[in-house]
């Protein structure tokens, strides 16, 4: 569980709420939410999963993988 978030942390978290707070992963791995390209790395969405401030999950249907934000993750990025 991440105690403590860094400030990258942090500007991710409150980008991808300010983004929907659900996005998609293209083929590259590249988070996209909003209509934007999340100009954070992969590694980090990896931390912030790690702590429980955001979650993958992959819908039923075909498709590539997704990200959501938690209500940890939205309390964070206040």
């Amino acid at each position: 569980m991440i105690t403590l978030l860094t400030s990258a942390q942090r500007a991710a978290l409150k980008w991808l709420a300010d983004h929907s707070g659900d996005g998609l992963f293209d083929k590259n791995g590249v988070l996209l939410a909003g209509g934007e390209t999340a100009p954070i790395m992969r590694g980090t969405w990896n931390r912030l999963a790690e702590g429980g401030y955001v979650e993958f999950y992959r819908p039923i249907t075909s498709g590539r993988g997704r990200l959501r934000i938690t209500d940890l993750g939205r309390r964070a990025a206040e």
